[in-house]
């Protein structure tokens, strides 16, 4: 598996850039980039262009970054890293041939070179910076962005004092089931105005009724007004109220939990033990005072790496 440096890094021995004039080269690449996984010591991210074909690619090593793609880096505040040529690399290459066929070859990453795949122009950076900006938006994936689920409230990088509204032991940036009530999050919000802050215009069902309030479905254990409990508004008792269903006053059918003439208690089914979900992670690299001649510029945006992480908690 280290021979992936046949492909992203090989020897200069192997290669040879033409001695002529020097040529400059205006980056305008998509700055959408990939990486290698089947480097066990490194990480390697990339990015590629057609016409010509070329590529930059970034290497560091795993142990030590691994939090890179896992969790967010103070605000204003990026993760730096210094390339020295050996362990943390720029190069920028190109190709014999069209980039998108050695991509859907699967050829960028392998451990062994095809015959006909050339290096023809190989630059790499001998000094230079790489700042790393880790963001996520939306933590558990419940569809409120963390940025309105009290996390870390006073600022100072401690989320030990982060908002748990329903006392679980799960904060709610990281809950997907901020009030407890067997309703997921996500299925209790209002994003219509397409704004991504569902605080602002939130779905509220009892708002305005007899027994109703301000709060919002989401972190509301009773989202109908009607005095019973939605976790005990689930008749069959699998933990799940939203399937079961009756006519409301309109006619219409709804879930019992949000049917203000359905005033029936089921008694409380418990819980579900496991808080699942698929978090989104950004991760843009900005490549600072490079010393490649051929690029126009020393300061490269090189783009972001979206990566997803699957999270269970009990």
């Amino acid at each position: 598996m280290r021979n992936i440096f046949v492909v992203l890094f090989a020897v200069f021995l192997t290669t040879s850039c033409d001695d002529g004039d020097i040529i400059t080269v205006d980056l305008s690449f998509d700055q959408e980039l990939s990486i290698c996984e089947n480097n066990t010591e490194s990480y390697i991210v990339y990015d590629l262009r057609n016409d010509p074909s070329e590529s930059l690619s970034l290497l560091f090593p795993r142990a030590g970054n691994e939090s890179l793609f896992t969790d967010p880096t103070p605000e204003n505040t990026p993760t730096m890293l210094s390339i020295n040529g050996t362990t943390i690399r720029f190069i920028y290459r190109t190709y014999n041939r069209d980039i998108v066929d050695i991509v859907t070859n699967q050829e960028f990453c392998n451990t062994l070179t095809p015959a006909d795949l050339v290096i023809l122009e190989d630059y790499e950076a001998s000094s230079g910076d790489v700042e790393v900006t880790v963001t996520i938006v939306d933590d558990d994936n419940d569809g409120v962005p963390t940025a309105f689920e009290g996390a870390d409230p006073n600022g100072d990088g401690d989320f030990s004092d982060s908002l748990d509204t329903d006392g679980d032991g799960i904060f709610d940036y990281l809950d997907e089931d901020d009030d407890n009530d067997n309703v997921k999050t996500i299925n209790e919000i209002d994003n219509t105005d397409g704004d991504n802050d569902p605080t602002t215009n939130p779905m509220n069902t009892d708002f305005g009724l007899v027994n109703g309030d301000d709060i919002p479905d989401y972190l509301d254990t009773d989202d109908d007004g009607d005095l019973i409990p939605t976790i005990e508004e689930d008749e069959d008792g699998d933990l799940n109220p939203r399937d079961d269903l009756a006519n409301n006053a309109d006619n219409i059918m709804v879930p019992h939990y949000l049917n203000t003439i359905e005033t029936i208690s089921y008694g409380n089914p418990g819980n579900t033990s496991n808080n699942i979900y698929t978090r989104t992670v950004t991760t843009s690299f900005l490549v600072k005072n490079i010393d490649i001649e051929i690029l126009r510029t020393d300061n490269i945006d090189l783009g972001t790496l979206i990566s997803t992480i699957d999270i269970e908690q009990e």
